[in-house]
């Protein structure tokens, strides 16, 4: 286990690490005498519980919740109590920065939420008040900056979409032609940033036939726009999509049978979650779907998943299926920030902690192999600024994951150009 896990009583564990001492061990916490104020740090939350994203959003909220609770009965950061205020938002951007300004005035020292939209228009202010931004989303155009200043899941859309394709043409592909692919996706920057990746198909001999939109809010048919991605000969059709407008895509395609015109259905990262596949059942089977964290039941592998599954049982009755995807993202997000938390005590002082402090600390390089248990370990840096580099392939039998592949890493689309044109090139 890291050092600094130690420090703060994470006791999420790295391979061979006796998982019974780990439940047991605790670090006291440091009370407050009489007279004396009670140290604590603020991380602020924007959270999705209701609206038509809730199935991405409250899992992703409950889980960064859930691993401050079991942080703090270890004793929290040597002593110091986390407190995570929040404000409920909706996935509806004027009220994640009207909920960031409430945040901001009570004191937090890192801003949570999603989706990366808002992240961007929060960037000039977030910048000004020295507020380090930790959101549910992957990179897209306008959130990289120099210094960088946005925490994000995984690496970036459009680097994911090419990944994934490219796995799908060396793994699932056996035709002489070039696979033919579309997209349909919601109207949000996740969605229309996949298209900076379409320029590199060529390299992986992709063709793209185009793409199609549909609305976050009031999605209720999508049938117009599959059938037209299928009357362009697609191979394949990759979603880009959450929450509810997911639900009526996999059944409209059902409905439609897509798949047996010969097309792969593709989802990208989480798109197909847990409450997603709990309404959909087994209309999703014979699906694709990336996957940014472990299938609950790797514990011998993430042997952390075991903390965090018993955890969430305790604090809040859920079965292990519904620790899967968001809720695992929210437990990793919350153990990065407290870890860049404690760094920048460490080395500034409780007395001088600022959010520019845990800016500083959590892009310095000094989050190298943090191992939780839960998750591949974790590098993050002002280059690599998000917490997963891959994801895992898996498809969708039962109404379940069933991981079958790991597409190798690619560098930044957004961050490292040439060296990402390069590494296609030689596919």
């Amino acid at each position: 286990m890291q050092k600094g896990l130690k420090k703060i009583g994470l006791g999420l564990v790295a391979v061979g690490l006796c998982l019974v001492l780990l439940l047991t061990a605790a670090v006291p916490v440091c009370e407050a005498g009489p007279g004396e104020k009670e140290r604590m740090v603020k991380i602020g939350i924007g959270s999705i519980f209701t609206g038509p994203a809730a199935s991405q959003g409250g899992p992703a909220c409950a889980g960064f919740l859930d691993c401050v609770r079991y942080l703090n009965e270890q004793g929290g950061i040597n002593g110091i109590k986390i407190e995570v205020p929040w404000y409920e938002t909706a996935f509806m951007i004027p009220r994640v920065v009207v909920a960031y300004r409430r945040l901001v005035e009570q004191g937090i020292l890192m801003y949570y939420s999603s989706p990366l939209d808002a992240a961007i228009a929060l960037l000039p202010r977030a910048q000004k008040d020295g507020i380090p931004l930790n959101f549910v989303d992957a990179l897209m155009a306008g959130s990289v900056t120099r210094p960088q200043w946005i925490l994000v899941t995984l690496s970036e859309w459009p680097a994911t979409f090419v990944m994934t394709m490219k796995w799908v043409k060396e793994n699932l592909w056996t035709e002489a032609r070039p696979m033919r692919v579309g997209m349909i996706f919601y109207d949000t920057g996740a969605g229309w940033s996949n298209l900076d990746g379409v320029k590199y198909l060529d390299n992986i001999g992709v063709e793209f036939v185009g793409y199609e939109t549909v609305p976050l809010i009031g999605c209720i048919d999508t049938s117009t726009e599959l059938l037209r991605l299928a009357a362009k000969k697609a191979d394949c059709i990759f979603m880009v999509s959450y929450g509810s407008p997911s639900v009526v895509i996999v059944k409209d395609a059902k409905r439609l049978e897509i798949q047996q015109k010969g097309i792969k259905l593709i989802a990208s990262a989480n798109s197909l979650d847990h409450d997603v596949l709990s309404i959909v059942g087994k209309d999703a089977d014979g699906w694709y779907a990336d996957k940014g964290t472990p299938c609950y039941f790797e514990t011998e592998k993430f042997p952390g998943l075991k903390i965090m599954i018993d955890k969430a049982k305790e604090y809040r009755g859920y079965k292990p299926k519904e620790t899967d995807g968001f809720y695992a993202v929210g437990w990793a997000h919350a153990a990065v920030a407290v870890e860049a938390i404690r760094l920048a005590i460490e080395e500034v002082g409780y007395e001088n902690l600022t959010g520019h402090a845990v800016r500083d600390a959590l892009f310095s390089g000094r989050i190298k192999d943090f191992n939780m248990g839960t998750l591949p370990p974790i590098t993050i840096t002002e280059d690599t600024p998000w917490i997963v580099n891959s994801f895992w392939i898996c498809e969708i039998r039962e109404g379940d994951f069933h991981p079958i592949g790991r597409p190798e890493a690619l560098p930044s689309l957004y961050i490292t150009p040439d060296e990402f044109e390069r590494v296609l090139q030689k596919s």
